[in-house]
């Protein structure tokens, strides 16, 4: 071989082996990119379904937050009916006729009397009521039944509007309008609640 064609092909080869080298070189930042562009892809991957996660929780927390106040205002706002629907239901029960209710008073006492002998204490409209007769009436219906229908006025009259208190040794009975229509308003609340709000369920939350 020549000296010239020695030359030529070292050159060759050099070029050949540098040609290898670069490739080589070339597959390796591929392999390198395709790497960093995997674990790029995989961090953005994480980084938005920790975002989600973190968004979803605090969508969570504003909705309870929001569920919360909604329900707060609504039981307020029940509340806040139930109570004026109570109260005008009170006055319009004291302003009845009198007729209509001095026979609710009558039926009151004589259904709760026990041995029909209990001192009335009464407030100052009922306790004109029952002096004016009414006492008189129920004693006699009392003795109809076989009870002792002794019942008597108290001296002083009640602290309340409207209603009496029956008292026998310890044994005292409150009759107050106010108190016997918080006893009925507590047994029928749920109904109240409907014809207030329509379909509402012992949580107060609307269905």
């Amino acid at each position: 071989m020549s000296f010239e064609r020695l030359l030529e092909k070292i050159g060759d080869d050099a070029r050949a082996e540098g040609r290898a080298i670069v490739d080589a070189a070339k597959e390796e930042a591929a392999r390198l990119r395709g790497e960093g562009e995997e674990e790029a892809r995989l961090n953005a991957a994480s980084i938005r379904a920790s975002f989600r996660e973190r968004g979803e929780r605090e969508r969570t927390k504003i909705m309870s937050e929001a569920l919360a106040e909604s329900r707060a205002a609504f039981l307020s706002a029940q509340d806040n009916l139930f109570e004026e629907a109570f109260m005008e239901a009170m006055r319009d029960f004291a302003s009845l006729p009198e007729e209509r209710y001095v026979a609710w008073l009558k039926r009151v006492i004589l259904e709760n009397t026990t041995g029909g002998d209990e001192e009335i204490l009464a407030a100052p409209y009922d306790r004109l009521l029952l002096a004016g007769g009414l006492l008189k009436e129920i004693n006699g219906a009392l003795k109809k039944t076989g009870r002792a229908g002794k019942m008597t006025l108290a001296e002083g009259e009640a602290d309340f509007e409207r209603g009496v208190i029956l008292r026998s040794g310890n044994f005292i009975n409150n009759l107050s309008l106010e108190t016997l229509m918080r006893e009925m308003r507590a047994r029928h609340e749920e109904g109240v609640l409907r014809l207030l709000f329509g379909d509402v369920d012992v949580r107060g939350a609307a269905k």
